[in-house]
């Protein structure tokens, strides 16, 4: 094989792996939409109401991509092992 077609070793783990990926996930949603909610309050006059809602939206929303992202880890990680196998009827 010519030494121009070797593949590369990959220098950067993929971002469905990484740990740093997965936590700034985590954390930047509920701060973006918290502030969202902030904007918003500053323009109607309100108290911080949208802030409080945008930013527990943002948490639910954090966590709701996490759990997705998991499950599918988890099925796609364990696909056709015995365990998962369904037996006879």
């Amino acid at each position: 094989m010519n030494a121009r077609h070797r593949q590369r070793p990959m220098l950067v783990p993929p971002p469905s792996g990484d740990a740093l990926s997965h936590g700034l996930a985590m954390v930047t949603a509920p701060v973006v939409f918290g502030l969202i909610g902030a904007f918003l309050d500053s323009r109607v006059g309100t108290g911080p109401i949208f802030l409080l809602l945008f930013a527990v939206f943002g948490v639910a929303a954090s966590f709701a991509s996490a759990y997705y992202r998991y499950e599918y880890r988890v099925t796609h990680d364990e696909a056709g092992k015995p365990w998962t196998r369904r037996g006879p009827a």
